[in-house]
């Protein structure tokens, strides 16, 4: 896993599934042959190796949620508690390995960063952004930072699977055991218990099968059924006690977490007034920020350079920007977001511009010149003739800034968007599998003055407080 799978697979967040990289890895891996029996020891007979061979081609090409119910079957609850820590420690270790590389990218952030200028567009901001994210010198740091958070999302979801399948599996296993134990779930979902303070089924039975052997006086060892029936009270409590099995994903995220509060007052510095810091803050989010921008250019401009991190680079950079209470933040002064909103403006400025109707009363188009439009001034007056001929040449400027906008930032736009609506899937992912408790904000006095840590609960959802049907 640690060798092989997380360095060398990426993640399509729409398929669910790993797939490895067509590039090359930084360390070839040796790996012991398949090793090889007779036909007989495999399906039997070797047309029944063929069809099976055949079937197991379908999921060769990745790993997903196949593969993960294998690897339930094959470890079993015994030995997979032993695969999941040595995940956990290893999400651990990329958290102190990454800690001093983020120092380095935020000593190189200039000391203020101010949001992006509208009037510039989208060229402006660019400009704007590649001056701030002075990392010119740091490409193979920054590739490292990103390779270590895209492996850290990497872990987080492939949790994420073993969650689901284990889920899967558990509510098989009651489906079978909850009879014998005389469980059912209620209308919440709660497992309840069919008799209230008796024996489950199952021990029902024994004890009533050994009471009446033992009452026969012809039977010659009753001690064998009284042993099964203590054996029957043993599994009862053991199949109990595995009933309410908690979340491989939630436990993670909490490990995760808790793994973050070493570095927390560096990468989610305080601010010194109580406030939001816009252009001073050099937290976590603005070195993610200016990472994902700059890996979104360089996959617009090689797209192979998106076959090495995949989707996990937003998983664990998000994960780590939520359990750091920084997604208000990221959202805000995100410079991808920032680049959508003044994208955003200019377009609606561009389409303004082609619905006024003041620009086509004044003058007439004439398509000749192969395709160079001719104006033809229909008012005899020269301030006229003036006014429109400056208004038909803005229109043609406005009609070029419109070609180039689209042709120049076309693609990188549509990977930002991608990227946007990815990020928004996570957080809504973790909110729903790890809510935050409770919110620290700042309050403000009537003297203006501010009110440091201020706690509030998290509002109650709309849905339970809507009307019941039927109420």
């Amino acid at each position: 896993m640690q060798n092989d799978f997380l360095p060398n697979f990426i993640l399509c967040n729409t398929t669910q599934r790993f797939v490895r990289s067509s590039r090359v890895p930084l360390v070839p891996m040796q790996k012991p042959s398949v090793p090889c029996a007779k036909p007989n020891f495999y399906c039997g007979t070797q047309e029944l190796n063929s069809a099976h061979q055949s079937f197991a081609r379908l999921h060769s090409g990745f790993f997903g949620i196949p593969h993960m119910f294998s690897t339930v079957r094959l470890l079993g609850s015994r030995s997979l508690p032993w695969l999941i820590r040595a995940l956990l420690d290893h999400i651990s270790n990329k958290v102190s390995t990454l800690e001093p590389m983020i120092t380095g990218l935020q000593e190189a952030l200039p000391k203020s960063i101010g949001l992006l200028p509208f009037d510039g567009g989208v060229t402006g901001c660019m400009r704007v952004v590649k001056e701030n994210l002075n990392w010119g010198t740091k490409s193979e740091l920054k590739a490292e930072v990103l390779r270590g958070i895209k492996e850290i999302g990497s872990v987080l979801y492939w949790m994420g699977l073993l969650d689901v399948v284990l889920r899967e599996v558990d509510t098989m296993h009651f489906m079978q055991t909850a009879p014998w134990l005389g469980l059912f779930p209620d209308a919440d979902g709660q497992i309840l218990l069919s008799q209230d303070g008796g024996d489950s089924p199952v021990v029902n039975l024994f004890k009533s099968a050994t009471a009446a052997v033992m009452s026969n006086p012809g039977c010659p060892n009753p001690t064998s059924f009284y042993t099964m029936s203590k054996q029957a009270e043993a599994a009862d409590l053991l199949y109990k006690a595995n009933m309410n099995t908690g979340s491989v994903l939630e436990y993670a995220l909490a490990f995760t977490s808790a793994a973050l509060d070493k570095y927390c007052c560096k990468w989610s510095a305080a601010p010194k007034t109580g406030f939001i810091d816009i252009t001073t803050s050099k937290d976590f989010y603005r070195i993610y920020s200016g990472l994902q921008i700059g890996h979104l250019e360089d996959s617009v401009q090689v797209s192979s350079n998106f076959e090495v991190l995949g989707d996990s680079v937003a998983w664990g950079g998000c994960t780590i920007i939520y359990l750091l209470g920084q997604q208000m933040h990221f959202e805000l002064f995100d410079f991808s977001y920032q680049v959508l909103n003044v994208a955003e403006v200019e377009a609606g400025l561009l389409t303004q511009a082609h619905k006024n109707p003041h620009v086509a009363q004044d003058f007439k188009l004439d398509s000749s010149f192969d395709g160079i439009a001719s104006c033809a001034i229909t008012d005899s007056g020269s301030d006229s003739a003036a006014s429109s001929l400056l208004t038909f040449s803005m229109f043609r400027l406005i009609n070029l800034a419109a070609l180039f906008f689209c042709k120049g930032w076309e693609t990188l736009l549509e990977a930002m968007k991608k990227a946007r609506r990815l990020n928004n899937h996570v957080f809504s992912m973790l909110k729903a599998r790890c809510p935050l408790e409770d919110k620290i904000a700042c309050a403000i006095k009537q003297s203006g003055a501010p009110l440091h840590r201020i706690k509030f609960e998290n509002t109650v959802s709309a849905f339970e407080t809507l009307p019941q049907k039927g109420a």
